[in-house]
């Protein structure tokens, strides 16, 4: 595959340019970097769009460098030969989404995408990262032999490691780690055990309260049954005409009736649970009801063909019923009663102490009434046992509450904790299937070190311990102590063994700026880039030097000055 044509409509530094460009080598000279730069991304775009960082700065978006001069919206044409068809892409790099047309010059149709905008699957199988990071070759960013030395070195093992570039495992491993570590549960777990063993110490609460309430509700049985005993007791047996019979003392009677009722002045304390107001309960409900039944029987009686005073007639029945029947249910459920109190301890009291005055006053009826004033102390006592058991009923719902909510954040972090472990192992054991895809990466660096150090090395490798070493007969020494001109003859030559051993499309390769200033290796420099096998590869230089040095070694091109 190979380009016929670079249209740059609006592109970075161009405007309105157009470059032809044939199979096999294409020297391009052009003496601006940033151009150099808008040429290569101008490729690698028509091919996959424009890559959008996400950094803060506007410097690091790809997208913000490649801005036309023309103020108008990034566009270009490319012209693609590929398997002896010829194809024309349109592509418009809008900020917020690419938009390409691939166009079938043969038979005029318009290919369809598997990728949107990205012809990744449709035209090739190789990826932006391994495009962009292999088979486009820009000069080493580093500027002294120490940091090219590390530049070297990181790109041996992004490249072994995870088959990309740009992609840094120890880094993302580490980081991943780092994140691990935000997510610390011991301390969680502690709270929880703690928040446990809490809700441990109320544990038979529900069942002690259950056991005070019958013990009250067995006393209050008790003082019905010996009220009742009393007021047996509190009869007289009087003289008749009709011989010997009991008289009731009805004042007596009633204050033990009312004694009784009072027995429970103090009712089971609301343990939480609330019962829910029925609608139907609600006043406004049983009014609106009421009006609706008048509404719809208003608008049948007027439907239907009555006179006009079996009309009014029929409505008038209707409103009084409607009226009394709401009135009659408020009634029922007890609107019209106006206040009732529970009787208080006080109100009990009275009625004992009435009692014990109305025993005083009638010698003849023998009735003690410390058994009531015993039953009060003793009721007293157990609704405040009640009292007690209801509060650690509230505290433990609340320790249970607490623990639903700590436990949840805990589950919650044991997902993260799980998907970070989930993806170290994922990225450890797809960098071990890595490895083994790209043992070979660099085998094919002999074939280039040697003719671009003149024989000084016949080997480049990168071994286990992460060393990227040179060797000579056998010999291998890391690459630290070689000069910064033999490091880039090194780079160079891993460079274009893993574009020989990743170009499986046989796709355009792209060099850029390694002609810079060196004049003299610029010939075997072509030659290997030779061995690579792509139909086309295209130079950027900026060096005008560059094309008699190709002139002289014999070697063919296309020129292009710009």
């Amino acid at each position: 595959m190979y380009l016929n044509k670079l249209s740059l409509k609006d592109f970075g530094k161009f405007n309105n340019n157009e470059i032809d460009l044939k199979e096999g080598i294409n020297l391009i000279c052009v003496d601006s970097e940033a151009k150099r730069f808008s040429l290569k991304e101008f490729v690698v775009g028509m091919f996959y769009g424009i890559n959008r960082f996400k950094g803060i700065e506007k410097n690091d978006d790809n997208y913000e460098r490649l801005k036309s001069i023309s103020g108008r919206n990034s566009s270009g044409r490319v012209y693609v030969k590929k398997d002896e068809n010829s194809y024309f892409l349109e592509r418009d790099f809008q900020k917020h989404g690419d938009k390409v047309n691939v166009l079938d010059i043969k038979t005029g149709r318009e290919l369809m995408l598997k990728n949107s905008n990205n012809l990744y699957e449709t035209f090739f199988d190789t990826d932006r990262g391994t495009y962009a990071g292999s088979l486009c070759i820009s000069k080493p960013k580093a500027e002294n032999a120490r940091e090219l030395s590390n530049e070297l070195t990181e790109y041996a093992g992004n490249m072994t490691l995870c088959g990309s570039a740009d992609i840094n495992k120890t880094e993302i491993v580490e980081a991943l780690k780092d994140e691990k570590r935000q997510y610390e549960t011991r301390s969680l777990e502690r709270e929880i055990e703690g928040i446990r063993e809490q809700i441990g110490r109320y544990d038979g609460v529900e069942d002690k309260l259950k056991a005070v309430r019958d013990e009250i509700r067995e006393v209050e049985e008790e003082f019905a049954m010996e009220t009742a005993k009393r007021k047996r007791e509190a009869r007289k047996l009087i003289e008749t005409d009709k011989g010997v019979t009991y008289e009731e003392d009805d004042t007596l009677t009633d204050n033990l009736d009312e004694l009784t009722k009072n027995s429970t002045f103090t009712d089971e304390e609301d343990d939480g649970e609330s019962k829910e107001e029925k609608i139907t309960d609600k006043l406004w409900f049983i009014c609106l009801t009421g009006l609706f039944v008048i509404a719809v029987i208003t608008t049948m009686v007027y439907i239907l063909p009555f006179e006009k005073g079996v009309r009014q007639l029929f409505v008038v029945c209707t409103v009084l019923f409607v009226i009394i029947t709401i009135v009659e249910g408020l009634y029922a459920k007890g609107v019209f009663d106006g206040d009732v109190t529970t009787p208080s301890e006080e109100d009990f009291k009275r009625v004992i102490q009435e009692l014990e005055q109305k025993k005083a006053e009638e010698d003849d009826v023998k009735i003690d009434m410390s058994f009531a004033e015993e039953f009060m102390e003793k009721k007293t006592e157990l609704k405040a046992e009640e009292h007690d058991l209801l509060e650690d009923k509230r505290r433990k719902q609340e320790l249970l509450d607490e623990l639903g909510i700590v436990e949840a954040e805990l589950q919650k972090m044991q997902k993260e904790l799980h998907a970070i472990n989930f993806a170290i192992n994922t990225i450890n054991e797809l960098s071990t299937h890595i490895q083994e895809e790209m043992k070979n990466l660099f085998t094919a660096s002999g074939d280039f070190i040697s003719p671009l150090t003149n024989g000084r090395y016949d080997d480049v490798r990168f071994e286990i311990s992460g060393r990227v070493a040179v060797g000579k007969n056998g010999s291998y020494n890391g690459i630290d102590s070689l000069s910064f001109d033999d490091l880039k003859m090194v780079y160079m030559s891993m460079k274009l063994s893993a574009a020989k051993l990743l170009n499986k499309d046989n796709m355009p390769i792209v060099v850029e700026d390694w002609f810079t200033g060196n004049e003299s290796f610029a010939p075997e420099l072509i030659r290997c880039m030779g061995k690579v096998g792509a139909e086309q590869i295209i130079l950027l230089t900026a060096n005008q030097n560059a094309k008699q040095q190709l002139d002289n070694a014999g070697i063919e091109y296309e020129y292009v000055a710009m």
